[in-house]
């Protein structure tokens, strides 16, 4: 999901109430929780004029085995809803803003089952300088899956406030087709 550009945490939750509406109606709630997962961005350049959907991720059925899962992303807000070293875009907020990112992530992906090793794809949302970003403290604690690329998109979380997005995910097939 494209946002054109951040929001406050109350404009956010307006923004959701019939999204979520419809997802209870499909029966993908699980109590307050959502079982889809959604990825929201603010476009740092070129932001869309209205909230758009940039793509969609499904399952279908399988000959095969393989591993396959999607993370939502995860911004730099903690789980009381608190933006990590808020009001802060130094360089150390912005390491410890992409540190906390790549944490919850790991964490999500042990709770799971999964490592880093079985992702196929990692995401990450930032428009602000983060000092050593690829070396050994922060993306170079994820290991090997580094050999395979991290996507970068100049963007920000959602989230007024909010400066890292972050995920990750294991896919056997990606099909980009162009919508004019």
């Amino acid at each position: 999901m494209r946002v054109p550009e951040p929001l406050t945490f109350d404009k956010w939750s307006t923004f959701n109430v019939p999204y979520l509406e419809q997802l209870r109606k499909w029966a993908l709630m699980s109590g307050d929780y959502s079982l889809v997962c959604r990825s929201n961005i603010a476009l740092d350049l070129y932001p869309p004029t209205a909230t758009s959907m940039c793509a969609f991720s499904f399952t279908a059925p399988a000959t095969s085995n393989g591993l396959t899962f999607l993370l939502s992303g995860q911004a730099d807000i903690g789980p009381d809803n608190k933006i990590i070293a808020e009001g802060e875009i130094g360089p150390q907020a912005m390491q410890q803003r992409a540190r906390y990112t790549i944490e919850t992530v790991s964490e999500t992906l042990k709770k799971l089952g999964f490592s880093w090793e079985d992702t196929t794809r990692v995401a990450l949302f930032h428009a602000r300088d983060i000092p050593e970003l690829w070396g050994p403290a922060l993306l170079g604690t994820i290991g090997e899956p580094i050999r395979r690329g991290v996507l970068v998109y100049r963007a920000r979380p959602p989230i007024a406030g909010g400066e890292v997005e972050l995920e990750a995910r294991a896919i056997r097939r990606d099909l980009v087709a162009t919508i004019l």
